[in-house]
Protein backbone atom coordinates (compact mmCIF):
# COMPACT_ATOMS: atom_id res chain seq x y z
CA UNK A 1 0.00 0.00 0.00
CA UNK A 2 3.01 2.49 0.56
CA UNK A 3 3.91 1.78 -3.10
CA UNK A 4 0.89 2.27 -4.13
CA UNK A 5 0.57 5.52 -2.15
CA UNK A 6 3.57 6.59 -3.33
CA UNK A 7 2.70 6.05 -6.96
CA UNK A 8 -0.18 7.94 -6.98
CA UNK A 9 1.68 11.02 -5.27
CA UNK A 10 3.90 10.76 -7.58
CA UNK A 11 1.07 11.12 -10.07
CA UNK A 12 -0.72 13.65 -7.96
CA UNK A 13 2.00 16.06 -8.51
CA UNK A 14 2.29 15.05 -12.20
CA UNK A 15 -1.00 16.21 -12.54
CA UNK A 16 -1.65 19.38 -10.63
CA UNK A 17 0.79 20.68 -13.24
CA UNK A 18 -2.68 19.95 -16.29
CA UNK A 19 -5.43 22.72 -16.77
CA UNK A 20 -8.18 19.69 -16.97
CA UNK A 21 -9.90 18.55 -13.97
CA UNK A 22 -8.49 14.78 -13.26
CA UNK A 23 -10.16 12.16 -11.19
CA UNK A 24 -8.60 8.57 -10.40
CA UNK A 25 -10.58 5.92 -9.00
CA UNK A 26 -9.44 2.20 -7.76
CA UNK A 27 -10.98 -0.82 -9.33
CA UNK A 28 -14.07 -0.56 -6.57
CA UNK A 29 -14.49 2.88 -8.02
CA UNK A 30 -13.21 4.55 -5.16
CA UNK A 31 -12.04 7.76 -5.88
CA UNK A 32 -7.81 7.73 -4.61
CA UNK A 33 -6.67 10.95 -6.29
CA UNK A 34 -8.26 14.24 -7.38
CA UNK A 35 -6.34 16.97 -8.93
CA UNK A 36 -6.49 20.83 -7.53
CA UNK A 37 -8.50 21.58 -10.74
CA UNK A 38 -11.41 19.14 -10.05
CA UNK A 39 -11.49 20.19 -6.08
CA UNK A 40 -11.86 23.60 -7.90
CA UNK A 41 -14.28 22.30 -10.37
CA UNK A 42 -16.48 19.94 -7.82
CA UNK A 43 -16.12 22.51 -5.05
CA UNK A 44 -14.33 19.93 -2.39
CA UNK A 45 -12.10 19.26 -0.13
CA UNK A 46 -9.66 16.30 -0.65
CA UNK A 47 -10.90 14.62 2.72
CA UNK A 48 -14.47 15.59 1.32
CA UNK A 49 -14.12 13.26 -1.12
CA UNK A 50 -11.00 10.36 -0.94
CA UNK A 51 -12.69 6.92 -0.80
CA UNK A 52 -15.50 7.97 -1.21
CA UNK A 53 -17.48 6.28 -4.49
CA UNK A 54 -16.76 8.32 -7.97
CA UNK A 55 -20.90 7.36 -8.21
CA UNK A 56 -21.41 10.22 -5.54
CA UNK A 57 -20.36 12.50 -8.20
CA UNK A 58 -22.30 10.81 -11.56
CA UNK A 59 -26.17 11.37 -11.78
CA UNK A 60 -27.56 7.99 -12.13
CA UNK A 61 -28.28 8.05 -15.45
CA UNK A 62 -24.97 8.32 -16.37
CA UNK A 63 -22.81 6.40 -14.10
CA UNK A 64 -23.16 3.23 -16.42
CA UNK A 65 -21.50 5.21 -18.98
CA UNK A 66 -18.51 6.48 -17.35
CA UNK A 67 -17.84 3.35 -15.58
CA UNK A 68 -17.61 1.60 -19.15
CA UNK A 69 -15.93 4.41 -20.59
CA UNK A 70 -12.85 3.67 -17.77
CA UNK A 71 -13.05 0.11 -18.38
CA UNK A 72 -12.69 0.25 -22.09
CA UNK A 73 -10.22 2.93 -22.16
CA UNK A 74 -12.26 4.76 -24.45
CA UNK A 75 -10.77 8.06 -25.28
CA UNK A 76 -13.75 9.67 -26.85
CA UNK A 77 -15.44 12.65 -25.18
CA UNK A 78 -19.46 12.57 -23.67
CA UNK A 79 -21.35 15.33 -22.91
CA UNK A 80 -22.86 14.38 -19.42
CA UNK A 81 -23.79 16.04 -15.96
CA UNK A 82 -21.63 16.10 -12.97
CA UNK A 83 -22.74 17.37 -9.35
CA UNK A 84 -20.95 19.51 -7.15
CA UNK A 85 -20.78 19.51 -3.47
CA UNK A 86 -24.23 21.27 -2.87
CA UNK A 87 -25.97 19.00 -5.70
CA UNK A 88 -25.54 21.31 -8.29
CA UNK A 89 -25.29 20.05 -12.17
CA UNK A 90 -23.03 21.49 -14.37
CA UNK A 91 -22.21 19.96 -18.19
CA UNK A 92 -19.11 18.59 -19.07
CA UNK A 93 -17.02 16.07 -21.40
CA UNK A 94 -15.74 13.53 -19.99
CA UNK A 95 -13.38 10.47 -21.45
CA UNK A 96 -11.85 7.98 -19.50
CA UNK A 97 -8.47 5.46 -18.98
CA UNK A 98 -6.98 2.72 -17.30
CA UNK A 99 -4.23 3.14 -15.53
CA UNK A 100 -2.20 -0.55 -14.48
CA UNK A 101 0.03 -0.01 -10.82
CA UNK A 102 1.16 -2.42 -9.30
CA UNK A 103 -1.69 -4.31 -7.44
CA UNK A 104 -4.72 -2.54 -9.12
CA UNK A 105 -6.07 -1.30 -12.39
CA UNK A 106 -7.13 2.40 -11.60
CA UNK A 107 -9.27 4.41 -13.87
CA UNK A 108 -8.76 7.99 -14.74
CA UNK A 109 -11.23 10.66 -15.41
CA UNK A 110 -10.93 13.63 -17.23
CA UNK A 111 -13.34 16.08 -17.27
CA UNK A 112 -13.58 19.45 -19.25
CA UNK A 113 -16.64 21.99 -17.99
CA UNK A 114 -18.72 23.21 -20.97
CA UNK A 115 -21.32 25.08 -18.73
CA UNK A 116 -20.74 28.29 -19.35
CA UNK A 117 -20.14 28.08 -23.53
CA UNK A 118 -23.75 26.38 -22.74
CA UNK A 119 -25.23 29.40 -20.80
CA UNK A 120 -23.66 31.31 -23.64
CA UNK A 121 -25.43 29.46 -26.45
CA UNK A 122 -28.79 29.88 -23.86
CA UNK A 123 -28.71 33.21 -23.29
CA UNK A 124 -28.85 33.76 -26.98
CA UNK A 125 -31.00 31.18 -28.15
CA UNK A 126 -33.48 33.24 -25.85
CA UNK A 127 -32.52 36.61 -27.03
CA UNK A 128 -33.36 35.42 -30.36
CA UNK A 129 -37.07 33.83 -28.92
CA UNK A 130 -37.76 36.66 -27.14
CA UNK A 131 -37.50 38.31 -30.83
CA UNK A 132 -39.55 36.41 -32.66
CA UNK A 133 -42.62 36.39 -30.33
CA UNK A 134 -42.27 39.78 -29.82
CA UNK A 135 -42.38 40.49 -33.75
CA UNK A 136 -45.62 38.01 -33.89
CA UNK A 137 -46.95 40.17 -30.92
CA UNK A 138 -46.64 43.32 -33.25
CA UNK A 139 -48.63 41.71 -35.92
CA UNK A 140 -51.24 40.68 -34.43
CA UNK A 141 -51.73 43.97 -32.14
CA UNK A 142 -51.66 45.46 -35.58
CA UNK A 143 -54.16 43.04 -36.77
CA UNK A 144 -56.71 43.52 -33.82
CA UNK A 145 -56.38 47.72 -34.51
CA UNK A 146 -57.74 47.41 -37.88
CA UNK A 147 -59.98 44.49 -37.55
CA UNK A 148 -63.11 47.10 -37.61
CA UNK A 149 -61.72 49.33 -40.58
CA UNK A 150 -61.09 47.28 -43.38
CA UNK A 151 -62.08 43.73 -43.58
CA UNK A 152 -59.55 43.50 -46.50
CA UNK A 153 -56.48 44.47 -44.45
CA UNK A 154 -57.47 42.10 -41.71
CA UNK A 155 -57.62 39.49 -44.16
CA UNK A 156 -54.21 40.53 -45.69
CA UNK A 157 -52.64 40.37 -42.01
CA UNK A 158 -54.08 37.55 -41.28
CA UNK A 159 -52.40 35.89 -43.86
CA UNK A 160 -49.15 37.61 -42.48
CA UNK A 161 -49.51 36.22 -39.56
CA UNK A 162 -49.89 32.88 -40.65
CA UNK A 163 -46.40 33.67 -42.86
CA UNK A 164 -45.23 35.20 -40.04
CA UNK A 165 -46.23 32.22 -37.68
CA UNK A 166 -44.40 29.66 -40.39
CA UNK A 167 -41.15 31.75 -40.55
CA UNK A 168 -41.43 31.18 -36.60
CA UNK A 169 -41.63 27.33 -36.85
CA UNK A 170 -39.28 27.54 -39.80
CA UNK A 171 -36.80 29.51 -37.23
CA UNK A 172 -37.11 27.64 -34.37
CA UNK A 173 -36.40 24.25 -36.79
CA UNK A 174 -33.02 26.54 -37.62
CA UNK A 175 -32.48 26.82 -34.08
CA UNK A 176 -32.83 22.81 -33.33
CA UNK A 177 -30.46 22.57 -35.79
CA UNK A 178 -28.27 24.97 -34.67
CA UNK A 179 -28.07 23.74 -31.38
CA UNK A 180 -27.23 20.08 -32.60
CA UNK A 181 -24.24 21.91 -34.73
CA UNK A 182 -23.01 23.83 -31.52
CA UNK A 183 -23.31 20.65 -29.52
CA UNK A 184 -21.42 18.60 -31.85
CA UNK A 185 -18.84 21.40 -32.81
CA UNK A 186 -18.27 21.69 -29.12
CA UNK A 187 -17.56 18.09 -28.72
CA UNK A 188 -15.11 18.16 -31.60
CA UNK A 189 -13.66 21.16 -30.28
CA UNK A 190 -12.62 19.54 -27.15
CA UNK A 191 -11.66 16.46 -28.83
CA UNK A 192 -9.19 18.39 -30.77
CA UNK A 193 -8.17 20.46 -28.24
CA UNK A 194 -7.13 16.91 -26.14
CA UNK A 195 -5.77 15.01 -28.73
CA UNK A 196 -3.64 17.80 -30.76
CA UNK A 197 -0.51 16.86 -30.23
CA UNK A 198 -1.05 13.25 -31.38
CA UNK A 199 -2.63 14.19 -34.14
CA UNK A 200 0.10 16.11 -35.61
CA UNK A 201 2.64 13.45 -34.27
CA UNK A 202 0.02 10.64 -36.26
CA UNK A 203 0.00 12.77 -39.46
CA UNK A 204 3.16 14.52 -40.01
CA UNK A 205 6.78 13.60 -38.90
CA UNK A 206 8.82 15.84 -37.65
CA UNK A 207 11.12 15.75 -40.44
CA UNK A 208 7.88 16.86 -42.64
CA UNK A 209 6.78 19.74 -40.44
CA UNK A 210 10.20 21.56 -40.15
CA UNK A 211 10.58 21.27 -43.57
CA UNK A 212 7.26 22.93 -44.18
CA UNK A 213 8.04 25.76 -41.60
CA UNK A 214 11.43 26.26 -42.94
CA UNK A 215 9.77 26.88 -46.59
CA UNK A 216 7.13 29.19 -45.33
CA UNK A 217 9.86 31.33 -43.83
CA UNK A 218 11.90 31.45 -46.61
CA UNK A 219 8.98 32.47 -48.86
CA UNK A 220 7.84 35.04 -46.72
CA UNK A 221 10.72 36.43 -45.07
CA UNK A 222 9.51 35.22 -41.26
CA UNK A 223 11.75 34.35 -38.69
CA UNK A 224 11.32 31.06 -37.50
CA UNK A 225 13.31 29.27 -34.69
CA UNK A 226 13.96 25.68 -33.34
CA UNK A 227 14.48 24.60 -29.90
CA UNK A 228 15.71 21.30 -28.12
CA UNK A 229 14.28 20.96 -24.80
CA UNK A 230 16.78 17.90 -23.20
CA UNK A 231 16.31 16.06 -19.49
CA UNK A 232 19.16 16.87 -17.65
CA UNK A 233 21.18 13.32 -17.42
CA UNK A 234 18.09 11.31 -19.21
CA UNK A 235 20.01 7.96 -17.68
CA UNK A 236 19.24 8.42 -14.30
CA UNK A 237 16.27 10.22 -14.48
CA UNK A 238 14.85 6.51 -16.14
CA UNK A 239 16.67 4.72 -13.94
CA UNK A 240 14.59 6.32 -10.94
CA UNK A 241 11.18 5.95 -12.20
CA UNK A 242 11.63 2.52 -13.13
CA UNK A 243 8.49 2.02 -14.21
CA UNK A 244 7.46 2.59 -18.45
CA UNK A 245 4.07 3.45 -17.65
CA UNK A 246 4.69 5.79 -15.06
CA UNK A 247 7.36 7.24 -17.62
CA UNK A 248 5.23 7.76 -20.20
CA UNK A 249 2.82 9.79 -17.94
CA UNK A 250 5.69 11.89 -16.66
CA UNK A 251 6.52 12.85 -20.37
CA UNK A 252 3.58 13.37 -21.73
CA UNK A 253 2.72 15.91 -18.54
CA UNK A 254 6.03 17.68 -19.19
CA UNK A 255 4.57 18.09 -23.44
CA UNK A 256 1.47 19.42 -22.01
CA UNK A 257 3.16 22.17 -19.92
CA UNK A 258 5.44 22.91 -22.43
CA UNK A 259 2.90 23.53 -25.38
CA UNK A 260 0.90 25.80 -22.60
CA UNK A 261 3.89 27.29 -21.62
CA UNK A 262 4.07 28.27 -25.57
CA UNK A 263 1.89 30.03 -28.07
CA UNK A 264 -0.92 27.59 -29.91
CA UNK A 265 1.39 28.18 -32.88
CA UNK A 266 4.05 26.62 -32.04
CA UNK A 267 4.55 22.59 -32.31
CA UNK A 268 6.18 20.18 -29.60
CA UNK A 269 7.74 17.35 -30.97
CA UNK A 270 9.18 14.47 -28.16
CA UNK A 271 12.09 12.16 -29.71
CA UNK A 272 13.46 9.44 -27.49
CA UNK A 273 16.34 9.84 -24.80
CA UNK A 274 14.51 12.67 -23.41
CA UNK A 275 14.65 15.40 -26.21
CA UNK A 276 11.74 18.00 -26.72
CA UNK A 277 11.62 19.59 -30.04
CA UNK A 278 10.23 22.97 -30.02
CA UNK A 279 9.29 24.40 -33.61
CA UNK A 280 8.61 28.29 -33.19
CA UNK A 281 6.97 30.07 -35.97
CA UNK A 282 7.42 33.98 -36.16
CA UNK A 283 9.88 33.94 -33.24
CA UNK A 284 10.39 37.82 -33.83
CA UNK A 285 6.92 37.62 -31.76
CA UNK A 286 8.04 36.33 -28.64
CA UNK A 287 10.95 36.82 -26.14
CA UNK A 288 12.93 33.70 -26.44
CA UNK A 289 15.16 34.33 -23.57
CA UNK A 290 12.02 34.89 -21.35
CA UNK A 291 10.12 31.30 -23.36
CA UNK A 292 13.30 29.27 -21.95
CA UNK A 293 13.45 30.81 -18.86
CA UNK A 294 9.72 28.94 -18.68
CA UNK A 295 10.47 25.74 -19.94
CA UNK A 296 13.45 25.07 -17.80
CA UNK A 297 12.02 25.46 -14.83
CA UNK A 298 13.36 22.51 -12.40
CA UNK A 299 10.06 20.32 -12.13
CA UNK A 300 9.64 18.05 -8.51
CA UNK A 301 8.27 14.43 -9.14
CA UNK A 302 8.67 13.37 -5.67
CA UNK A 303 10.59 14.17 -2.75
CA UNK A 304 13.78 11.91 -4.68
CA UNK A 305 13.32 13.09 -8.23
CA UNK A 306 13.50 16.67 -9.59
CA UNK A 307 13.64 16.80 -13.04
CA UNK A 308 15.77 20.08 -14.70
CA UNK A 309 16.53 20.24 -18.00
CA UNK A 310 18.60 21.98 -20.55
CA UNK A 311 18.10 23.84 -24.31
CA UNK A 312 19.56 24.26 -27.27
CA UNK A 313 18.30 26.92 -29.92
CA UNK A 314 19.01 28.13 -33.62
CA UNK A 315 17.09 30.87 -35.38
CA UNK A 316 16.61 30.33 -39.54
CA UNK A 317 18.64 31.67 -41.89
CA UNK A 318 18.00 31.60 -45.70
CA UNK A 319 19.98 28.61 -46.87
CA UNK A 320 19.21 26.27 -44.10
CA UNK A 321 18.30 23.19 -44.85
CA UNK A 322 16.33 20.78 -41.37
CA UNK A 323 20.54 19.19 -41.21
CA UNK A 324 22.03 23.12 -40.85
CA UNK A 325 19.31 24.19 -38.31
CA UNK A 326 19.01 20.69 -36.11
CA UNK A 327 22.42 20.71 -36.08
CA UNK A 328 22.88 24.60 -34.74
CA UNK A 329 20.32 23.75 -32.26
CA UNK A 330 22.01 20.75 -30.83
CA UNK A 331 25.77 22.28 -31.07
CA UNK A 332 24.34 25.12 -28.74
CA UNK A 333 22.29 22.43 -26.41
CA UNK A 334 26.17 20.93 -26.16
CA UNK A 335 27.46 23.81 -25.36
CA UNK A 336 24.75 24.97 -22.71
CA UNK A 337 25.18 21.28 -20.92
CA UNK A 338 28.70 21.98 -20.78
CA UNK A 339 28.68 25.27 -19.43
CA UNK A 340 26.06 24.72 -16.88
CA UNK A 341 28.04 21.12 -15.79
CA UNK A 342 31.39 23.97 -15.53
CA UNK A 343 29.41 25.81 -13.04
CA UNK A 344 27.97 22.78 -10.76
CA UNK A 345 31.58 21.77 -10.54
CA UNK A 346 32.78 25.46 -8.88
Amino acid sequence: MENINLELLQLKEIYNYISESVIISDSEHNIVLINNAAMKKLNVKEEDVLYKKLTDFIPLESQEKILETIKNEDASYYEIFLKKKNNELFAAFVSGQQLPLKDDIYGILTIVDVSQLKNKENTQLKKLKSHIISQATTHAKKQNEVKSENTGELIFLQEELVSLQEERDQLKHEIFKMERKITLFERENQVLNGQCDKIQEDSFSFEQVLTRELALAKRYDRHFSLAIVAIDNYKSFSEQVNNEAKKDLILRAFKKHFKSTTRTTDVIYYENSGLFYLLLPNSNDVNITDLVGRLLHAKRIDTKIIVRFNCGIAHFYPQDTNEHIIYRARKNLETNIAENQFVKSK
